[in-house]
């Protein structure tokens, strides 16, 4: 019994080290970029930006099976 207890607690362990995780956490004063995912599989993200005449842009995107994607901007 105590066997497949720790058995089953190591596949739930093993699931949750598995599920989305940060791989990129940038914050500077006048750019940003997050992502999240497990790399080779689905990774979600997105990154902004300050230009010179101030206006702010924003750009979100996935990459998974099918590429590289932009999902969503207003560059």
């Amino acid at each position: 019994m105590k066997v497949l207890l720790m058995m089953v607690v190591l596949v739930v362990v093993a699931m949750a080290a598995a599920l989305h995780s940060d791989i990129i956490d940038i914050d500077e004063a006048d750019m940003e970029h997050e992502q999240e995912g497990v790399p080779g599989t689905v990774v979600k993200g997105e990154y902004s930006w300050v230009a010179p005449d101030g206006s702010e842009h924003e750009i979100k995107y996935v990459a998974d099976h099918l590429g590289y994607r932009v999902v969503e901007d207003n560059a």
